[in-house]
């Protein structure tokens, strides 16, 4: 007979998670709440309804995502000393708890995402799907090189159209954008394949950097972020995005130094963990310009300006007779 988990069991759980998922989930929020901002939501308080309505349903999904891909791993992560200590039946929580947590995650995400939109339930179905295909399947999932990639590529853009979706239909516009933040991801991923080469050769895992080798796999991330970049660039030429923001292409070059440094230094977790820490300062500055040059943002600060202005300029009108001459 099967002992059922009581509800303290899933509060731990959940706990469990927050604590060493939480801030990765809550930094990968980025992506679709731009998605939103640069999408048709509106400019008015019922758009920022909208736009609140769908981060609880985005975290939700970015949880299941994670959880479901920690679950899948629990048995390489054993073998793994920089993981060992976080696995959670470590922390007496096992995995039938697990399973249900990440089920509940998804039920969750998909009743709030219904309603926002069905393009949003589409979506973040395709997301989970995604997340099932890469974690769940060894031969083409993360074991898989190139194809491992090709995930990440893809659902880095789903996200960003996930947030799109809120403000209607998904249009070739959203596509061109979405598809720079797929790139960023996809970028993101392999400098990870290279910091975790150790643990994932130790496992069996054949992802990118142990089929074809470290180097080539750093420089294949090299070479998807300078596609982004090359993305951004054209963008704002084809006046898809803001013009300002053709300014941040110039963190090009010190993303290339640094990139080069890691190289002669030898690449290893500490390296790759190194540039992670660099690119993601650059991306998290290019993310806060994206913010404030979103049409969303600028459409709404313009109207509280002149909002602002038409009450001053009624102000003095009432008050000017008090100090004109008669």
């Amino acid at each position: 007979m099967i002992a059922k988990s009581s509800p303290r069991c899933y509060v731990r759980a959940v706990r469990h998670f927050a604590s060493t998922r939480g801030p990765e989930v809550l930094v990968l929020q980025a992506s679709p709440f731009l998605g939103a901002l640069f999408g048709n939501v509106g400019h008015d308080w019922a758009a920022l309804g909208r736009v609140a309505l769908f981060l609880p349903g985005s975290v939700a999904l970015t949880a299941h995502v994670f959880v479901f891909n920690d679950w899948a791993g629990r048995r390489s992560d054993i073998n793994d000393p920089r993981r060992v200590t976080r696995l959670f039946d470590r922390c007496g929580i096992n995995s039938r708890e697990v399973v249900g947590l990440a089920v509940g995650l998804l039920v969750v995400a998909t009743l709030i995402l219904a309603a926002v939109s069905a393009s949003a339930v589409f979506l973040g179905a395709s997301i989970a799907a995604l997340s099932l295909l890469y974690s769940g399947s060894s031969s083409w999932g993360k074991g898989r090189p190139i194809v491992a990639s090709l995930l990440h590529l893809v659902g880095g853009t789903l996200h960003f159209l996930l947030g799109y979706a809120v403000g209607g239909t998904v249009d070739a516009r959203g596509v061109a954008i979405a598809a720079f933040f797929g790139l960023v991801f996809a970028g993101g991923h392999l400098n990870q394949e290279v910091r975790d080469y150790d643990a994932d050769r130790r496992n069996g895992i054949r992802t990118n950097a142990v089929g074809f080798g470290c180097r080539p796999a750093f420089l294949a991330s090299l070479l998807v972020f300078t596609g982004a970049y090359g993305l951004l660039a054209f963008l704002v030429s084809l006046e898809i995005l803001p013009r300002p923001l053709i300014w941040c292409t110039l963190f090009w070059p010190y993303h290339l130094a640094c990139a080069l440094r890691a190289l002669r230094g030898g690449l290893g977790f500490e390296a790759a963990n190194w540039m992670q820490r660099r690119y993601r300062l650059l991306f998290a500055v290019l993310g806060l310009a994206m913010l404030l040059t979103a049409p969303a943002v600028t459409e709404f600060a313009r109207r509280v300006y002149e909002r602002a202005n038409g009450r001053s300029a009624i102000h003095a009108e009432r008050f000017e007779p008090l100090f004109s001459r008669t």
